[in-house]
């Protein structure tokens, strides 16, 4: 094992019981706030404009359903291939009961954005400055391409963030 593995084997059994034992993780755009740190390498995750011009930063990635933690996806794909963490998926009904509810849904993907927005029933998505209108979700889900994808082809691989 190299001093870099050695290390990241010294911070999985560390953080094991308080961070990682019984917690389940969820693949998240980030959308709270300032910004955040990876547990395992303080990577930053953060929505911020301003941080994302000047900082190698992620705008996604696996937060814990209960408490505040965040792994990058680079360290929480070299903790699965190691060892077994538990993990929820993000689903289609997530994004449309979040919509249903007028809340912001953020999906991201290799930290490239879309926001979508239900206004007075009409569901708005904005990617790369440029907004697309539809009905109702399912037309959003019919028309609209994700990644160059339908959504429903593209769900496993999304990181979502609600707000």
């Amino acid at each position: 094992m190299n001093k870099k593995q050695d290390t990241f084997e010294r911070c999985y059994n560390l953080y094991y019981d308080d961070f990682l034992k019984d917690r389940i993780y969820k693949k998240t755009a980030f959308t709270s706030g300032d910004h955040t740190h990876c547990l395992f390498d303080a990577k930053e995750i953060t929505d911020n404009e301003a941080y994302l011009n000047f900082k190698e930063c992620d705008m996604q990635g696996y937060h814990s359903k209960t408490g505040n933690v965040w792994i990058c996806q680079d360290c929480f794909e070299e903790i699965k291939k190691r060892h077994t963490l538990k993990e929820e998926k993000n689903t289609v009904e997530d994004i449309e009961r979040a919509l249903s509810h007028f809340k912001t849904v953020v999906i991201s993907l290799e930290n490239e954005q879309y926001i979508i927005k239900n206004a007075d029933g009409k569901i708005a998505v904005v990617h790369n400055g440029k907004v697309s209108e539809y009905g109702d979700i399912l037309q959003m889900e019919r028309e609209q391409a994700f990644y160059g994808k339908p959504l429903r082809e593209i769900i496993d691989d999304i990181f979502i963030g609600i707000i």
